[in-house]
């Protein structure tokens, strides 16, 4: 086999694109989740925010290459999805804290209902708050796109703009639907925030996300993007 064919036959396709980043944003989505059991302070009251801030941002990096690439049609879509298995999943490892086990695997099962003591409520609030966030995050980064090219001032300078734009936007309405939802003191659980507290979380998190996936947009948004388009272009005129 020639060289050619060699560099061939490790090339990418643009629909294996899609399912590799799918793949991750489910994978991601599910995490996040788990993670957000884990509460994080970075030593200081200024900042309150949990573990699945460590890698919420790629969920908005892989929606920003989707829409930038599929459209806002598919990002939603796969949005739409990921929230129901996530959804899914913290509601299946909700029923399995409830089903009773063996005596002698009490420590397991109580480390085990720890990780995945989650109620209903935030259970509810997360899948909805994800979707929400999600949705308005494509929906911005797609119509400032539509917008630039229609003015043929879209260049490679402003995608940083509208991917983080539209990532601070995102961010900020999915933490504070979920912090809303989840722990608002209205009585409804036994585990709730001040609003002061919520107000603290939103922000402190919403910032550092902003930060960090604002640092891998040139990275690897940006990149990343380019070249699943190139594909794609090359797969339209074979």
């Amino acid at each position: 086999m020639s060289k050619t064919n060699l560099g061939t036959a490790r090339s990418l396709s643009s629909s294996e694109f899609l399912i590799g980043l799918s793949v991750v944003y489910g994978i991601v989505a599910v995490l996040m989740n788990i993670l957000c059991m884990k509460s994080l302070s970075f030593g200081t009251s200024v900042i309150i925010c949990d573990g699945g801030l460590l890698i919420s941002w790629m969920v908005f990096l892989v929606a920003n290459i989707i829409t930038e690439v599929w459209g806002e049609k598919t990002a939603i879509k796969l949005s739409f999805f990921v929230a129901i298995l996530s959804f899914a999943f913290m509601l299946v490892a909700r029923i399995e804290v409830l089903i009773p086990s063996l005596p002698e695997y009490a420590e397991q099962t109580e480390a085990f209902a720890k990780i995945f003591s989650n109620g209903p409520r935030t259970i509810i609030s997360s899948a909805v708050a994800f979707w929400i966030g999600n949705v308005i995050n494509v929906h911005i980064i797609y119509i400032i796109k539509v917008r630039l090219e229609k003015n043929g001032k879209d260049r490679g300078s402003l995608f940083f703009f509208r991917a983080s734009f539209s990532t601070l936007i995102g961010q900020l309405v999915d933490n504070a639907v979920f912090m809303a939802l989840a722990f608002a003191p209205i009585g409804l659980s036994v585990y709730e925030m001040r609003w002061y507290d919520i107000l603290t979380a939103v922000l402190s998190g919403t910032v550092i996300e902003l930060i960090v996936e604002s640092f891998f947009v040139p990275l690897i948004t940006f990149p990343l993007t380019r070249k699943i388009q190139r594909v794609k272009v090359q797969e339209e005129k074979e």
